[in-house]
């Protein structure tokens, strides 16, 4: 059974493992305290039968305006609506907060993440030229609530 759940700091060593697997980043362990120090309720758990499969953790970087920084689900547990089920609750989350608009990054090649993201309304706003680790190319993505 799928549980969301608020972060709490015991959760980075999960965390950090699914970013490295799904995102193919490696962060400081400090980044995952800040970004839920700045807006506790937009840094989600998602567990299956206890473990931390996925997460999404964003930002109220602006007035009225969200950013997402990181979506993760393992690899194992995509196609699963766990992804769905943590942008639903962060776009809830959002418009509790009178949000009117979102955005996020991601990599050009991530075919899967981008469609995801515009069945949710996202649609590019631009590119932004090795803005990942590796190097890679990203695109930002927008939507309004």
């Amino acid at each position: 059974m799928l549980r969301l759940r608020p972060f709490g700091p015991n959760d980075i060593p999960a965390v950090a493992a699914v970013v490295k697997e799904s995102l193919r980043e490696n962060y400081p362990a400090t980044i995952y305290l800040d970004i839920h120090k700045w807006w506790r309720d937009g840094f989600m758990i998602a567990e299956l039968d206890g473990q931390i499969v996925g997460f999404i953790a964003g930002v109220n970087n602006a007035p009225q305006n969200a950013r997402i920084l990181m979506l993760a689900v393992q690899p194992s547990h995509r196609k699963r609506g766990i992804g769905s089920a943590l942008m639903d609750a962060f776009l809830q989350q959002c418009a509790l907060r009178a949000m009117r608009t979102v955005e996020l990054e991601v990599r050009m090649s991530n075919a899967n993440a981008i469609n995801f993201y515009k069945r949710y309304g996202f649609q590019i706003a631009g590119t932004l030229p090795k803005f990942y680790t590796d190097g890679e190319d990203g695109y930002k993505m927008m939507r309004h609530l």
